[in-house]
């Protein structure tokens, strides 16, 4: 707690500290949790609340002296509060899903440029939101820091507070600014869903189509060893609540459909070529990715990933659904549904 505050430890002071038993993975021989589904496991030890500069951190100790921070319960009354205010409903009814203890810097004003000191803030998985909160400990927002050197002089006439707008997303899903961040590509584009015209983003589900023409830019990003297409249409450079999303069937990638497909053509027992992906949804989880979050550790950290719907097999309804971290390297089948064509 110390070194996250950046303060001297005697500044620190044991608040509480009571018996408790909770159930959580068991480490391994390092003393790390592993990262793979692993069988909760219950605990006994104590719950220690730890005070420093303002901040009640709420920790959870075994009797072999193994510390786990229970993010969710160390939030201060400001950072609730002001997600209470955004979301318009009452801090006890918040439901909160992860928490993240983590390091960003605070906007600079527009058309300025800044050095602004990291400071440490929460990330914040809220039910029902797209993306998590990233909030300083006086509740203000923070984000990964100035991107705008990252983007192109050349952007197709696309603002450029929009593709800064993008790569803050892409940053939100790494939750970190690394040098290896760079923009492929920013191509105006059209497209009509109705006619298969141009290159546009993956057609939604939808009934009747409307034979329209729209007009926007495609914007494919690298981050390390990740690739993210997005579409930003015209209408955005007018709407200061518009929110870039990754089209998930372009980003996903290739080994993650092959990984998918395999499993879901084992539980529908036939061929893998009978099994296609419907949709695939860019989506932020817990550390167990919204499995299985009766242990302690999975509400402390929070990724993101995709959930991608496969359909096909004996009976063209089946759908299989799976929670993907980002890397693709774990894959998580989370239930079996049906699916039929929207009228």
């Amino acid at each position: 707690m110390a070194q996250q505050l950046e303060i001297n430890s005697k500044l620190l002071k044991l608040n509480k500290s009571q018996i408790a038993t909770w159930k959580d993975c068991l480490p391994d021989k390092s003393g790390l949790i592993p990262l793979q589904p692993c069988p909760a496991t219950s605990r006994s030890g104590w719950r220690v609340t730890m005070t420093g500069q303002g901040e009640n951190w709420v920790y959870y100790v075994t009797n072999n002296g193994f510390i786990t921070l229970d993010a969710i319960a160390s939030l201060n009354k400001t950072i609730l509060s002001n997600l209470s205010t955004q979301l318009l409903v009452q801090p006890n009814k918040l439901r909160i899903l992860a928490a993240q203890l983590t390091k960003g810097v605070a906007p600079c004003p527009v058309n300025a440029t800044c050095k602004a000191k990291p400071t440490v803030g929460w990330r914040i998985l809220v039910e029902g939101t797209e993306k998590p909160f990233f909030l300083g400990l006086d509740g203000k927002e923070l984000n990964y820091g100035t991107v705008s050197r990252f983007l192109p002089q050349e952007t197709a006439q696309m603002p450029r507070n929009l593709g800064e707008r993008v790569l803050q997303d892409v940053l939100s899903r790494q939750n970190m600014l690394t040098p290896n961040l760079r923009v492929e590509s920013i191509k105006a584009i059209k497209w009509n869903w109705c006619r298969g015209t141009g290159t546009g983003p993956t057609r939604p589900e939808m009934g009747n189509c409307p034979d329209v023409e729209q007009a926007g830019w495609q914007m494919s990003v690298i981050n390390q060893s990740d690739r993210y297409i997005y579409y930003i249409p015209k209408t955005a450079t007018s709407d200061s609540n518009f929110i870039p999303l990754p089209d998930g069937m372009q980003s996903l990638p290739t080994s993650v459909v092959t990984a998918i497909q395999k499993d879901a053509a084992k539980r529908a027992k036939v061929p893998e070529n009978m099994i296609n992906l419907h949709w695939t949804t860019p989506k932020f989880f817990d550390h167990c990715l919204n499995i299985d979050n009766q242990k302690l550790h999975c509400r402390q950290s929070i990724q993101a990933g995709w959930q991608v719907k496969a359909v096909g097999g004996k009976v063209p309804s089946a759908a299989w659904i799976y929670n993907v971290n980002l890397g693709g390297n774990d894959i998580r089948f989370l239930q079996s549904s049906t699916w039929y064509p929207v009228p």
